[in-house]
């Protein structure tokens, strides 16, 4: 037997098998998957804004709207007032918000971290814009 032989009887016990796997396996569809088509409960809000939160090394916290600063502090209460100011006022104009925490690369890790602490305590929609230095 010569090498192009002995591959051909092994594609051939290749497809014997494949077809045997075929014949015994139940191809049914057992169940059916019926998605929601309505959802209701859910609050429809007009429009979604993005306010951010520059973490500085300093520290300083710098909250701005878009191109606009809205305040700069190096107390994080007076941070913590404005940002519910903010909530509030956004909650009242039915919009929602989203608070974008944008820490500077050489500010200390924990100034990050407090200002997570803030907006979990006051249930915040939050995200962190982190961008590495030189990319």
């Amino acid at each position: 037997m010569g090498k192009g032989s002995m591959i051909i009887r092994l594609i051939d016990i290749a497809l014997t098998v494949l077809f045997g796997f075929i014949a015994v396996s139940d191809v049914e569809q057992k169940t059916q998957v019926k998605l929601p088509r309505d959802v209701t409960g859910v609050p429809q809000q007009t429009k979604l804004n993005t306010v951010s939160i520059l973490v500085l090394d300093g520290p300083r916290y710098t909250v701005m709207d878009g191109p606009r600063e809205i305040m700069s502090d190096t107390d994080l209460e007076r941070v913590e007032e404005v940002l519910i100011k903010i909530n509030q006022q956004f909650l009242e104009r039915n919009e929602g918000v989203i608070f974008l925490i944008q820490p500077d690369p050489n500010s200390p890790i924990q100034l990050t971290v407090n200002v997570l602490d803030v907006c979990e305590r006051n249930h915040f929609v939050k995200n962190i814009n982190y961008v590495e230095p030189g990319v």
